[in-house]
């Protein structure tokens, strides 16, 4: 994303990378990577980055359903991740482990692994 905004001569950098790149625990803490703009830069900023993230959800689909309504989210609904977090607690370890799964918000399954698209699929779903 940073590069796209770039190209477009959108003067961007990030916040807090090298922070989370030497202790990764520290990134809930902060609040992660973060993407900064000029104020001026902003709302064309926000088109771009609508515009890249509706071209990445027609190129890809839900496995089960072929739906474009889908995410990649963190997941803390699993059994392994609460086993995972009471294990690493008492072992003294603060990193806990988490799982970052597709979703597809129209049948509500996650996957591993969305169906990518070729450019012929997406030319006959258009008309």
């Amino acid at each position: 994303m940073l590069g796209r905004l770039e190209e477009a001569g959108i003067n961007c950098w990030l916040k807090d990378e090298q922070t989370v790149a030497l202790n990764p625990i520290l990134s809930y803490a902060i609040g992660g990577i973060k993407l900064m703009v000029d104020k001026d830069d902003a709302e064309k900023s926000l088109e771009i980055l609508n515009a890249l993230k509706e071209i990445r959800r027609k190129n890809f689909a839900c496995p089960f359903c072929n739906s474009h309504n889908i995410e990649y989210i963190t997941t803390n609904r699993k059994p392994g991740n609460i086993l995972s977090s009471i294990f690493t607690w008492i072992l003294g370890s603060y990193a806990i482990g988490i799982k970052q799964v597709w979703h597809c918000f129209d049948c509500s399954k996650e996957f591993d692994n969305p169906v990518e698209l070729n450019s012929e699929q997406l030319y006959s779903e258009e008309f």
